[in-house]
């Protein structure tokens, strides 16, 4: 028998880009990725990119919103009902996506309400 006490093993490693590794391009691209879609989907096919759960999480989330944005936008062509809940989504979305902006520009991880209990799954994959 040994005196010697164990060791506990060292704590892996973090994901890369969540302990603040977010550099000021890839905030850049998480912030300009809720304002033009198409920028969302390039962050989830560049390498370097793809790979960081930083730009990860928010070109989902912008992917997300504007899947949103869209079917706010189809709600128009029902008489009535959709003149009235249309406006009012959309504002909500837009004020959403601003808020996310700022957020992702400054380096914060913020969960959008409804929307990221939707895409989580793809977010962790």
């Amino acid at each position: 028998m040994s005196d010697e006490t164990p060791v506990a093993p060292p704590p892996p490693p973090a994901p890369a880009g969540a302990s603040g590794e977010e550099d000021s391009t890839t905030r850049l691209l998480a912030a300009l990725g809720y304002l033009f879609g198409i920028v969302a989907i390039i962050v989830l096919l560049i390498e370097p990119y793809k790979n960081q759960r930083f730009s990860k999480f928010h070109a989902i989330q912008a992917l997300g919103l504007w899947v949103a944005g869209f079917a706010a936008n189809l709600l128009w062509a029902i008489p009535v009902l959709g003149w009235i809940v249309a406006p009012i989504l959309s504002l909500a979305i837009f004020v959403v996506a601003v808020i996310a902006i700022i957020k992702a520009f400054q380096g914060g991880w913020w969960e959008i309400p409804l929307l990221y209990n939707a895409v989580k799954n793809f977010i962790d994959q």
